[in-house]
């Protein structure tokens, strides 16, 4: 029972079960792999897993240098989501934390050198990438996420290391489609920080982190917002019609109503957290649902 309570607080504080954002845009890559014929299962195994642990030692690092700044005691909008106090009020010290996240990089760094002398040594630019990402994200020196760079941080991450990177690991080249394909997958998961943030914009002020919601104002949703959706399907209709795309991604047209529902939920209650928190977790699902259909199609594609 012990060890139960132990791994679901591990569970909880880490966002595990939200790794979707990471484990599905490298599925993404694959499946483009898998549809121009150069997949391979141990590398995408190994890619899945690093990429993995990542994204949980992003999550842990996030929320240790939030809590060291003070952002989350002060945050509104904290009770419809989790932050620090999850593994504050677990028993999980910051201290415990930080071991975590040193353990979770350090998996993922293991991994990333046995793909780099064993499958393509110019791995390790994309492996570095993505390290520095993950840490510097709210870690000084650079803060990215503090400084207004989080969503730029996000798509690279999420959207081109994720996606074409996993290609690239697979294929051992680039993709033009691999990097058409990071454009829309990585805008929905960058749409779930931006949009996550909006009611954060008043206690991210009180601690100087600069994030779009701080420098625009709340109300800066009612443009950015439909911006992320525009370009996703954009997109994906443009690489359909310059045949870099198989037709049967048009499927992912299917969640256009949910992104119409986003965007009138939140240009509508911006300033109304209670009535706007709904829409964080729609992004999430936005997310996950475009992207699934993205994979669908092309696996009918390869199928057909």
């Amino acid at each position: 029972m012990r060890l139960a309570a132990e791994i679901q607080k591990w569970v909880a504080a880490s966002r595990a079960l939200y790794s979707t954002t990471i484990v599905l845009p490298c599925i993404a890559g694959a499946v483009i792999a898998w549809y121009e014929g150069y997949f391979s299962w141990m590398p995408f195994i190994l890619v899945l897993v690093a990429l993995f642990f990542a994204n949980i030692g992003t999550n842990l690092n996030n929320d240790f240098f939030d809590y060291k700044s003070g952002v989350d005691a002060i945050d509104e909008g904290r009770k419809f989501k989790s932050g620090a106090e999850v593994y504050l009020k677990s028993g999980l010290t910051p201290k415990r934390v930080a071991t975590a996240v040193a353990v979770c990089f350090s998996i993922t760094a293991a991994i990333g050198l046995y793909l780099v002398f064993a499958v393509n040594w110019h791995i390790v630019f994309l492996g570095l990438a993505g390290i520095f990402i993950a840490v510097f994200y709210t870690a000084p020196p650079f803060k990215l996420g503090y400084r207004g760079f989080a969503e730029i941080a996000c798509w690279l991450g999420n959207g081109l290391l994720a996606v074409a990177g996993t290609y690239y690991v697979l294929a051992g080249k680039i993709s033009t489609t691999a990097l058409l394909v990071s454009v829309p997958v990585g805008l929905l998961v960058t749409a779930i920080i931006y949009i996550g943030n909006v009611p954060d914009a008043e206690a991210d002020a009180k601690v100087g982190k600069r994030t779009t919601s701080v420098r625009f104002g709340r109300q800066a949703v009612v443009v950015l917002g439909p911006a992320f959706y525009v370009v996703v399907y954009a997109s994906l209709i443009a690489g359909i019609i310059l045949h870099l795309l198989p037709v049967w991604t048009l499927l992912a047209l299917l969640t256009v109503p949910m992104a119409i529902k986003i965007i009138r939920l939140t240009g509508k209650n911006y300033n109304d957290i209670p009535s706007y928190a709904p829409a964080i977790m729609m992004t999430v699902k936005m997310f996950m649902l475009t992207t699934l259909l993205i994979i669908v199609g092309f696996a009918i594609a390869y199928i057909l």
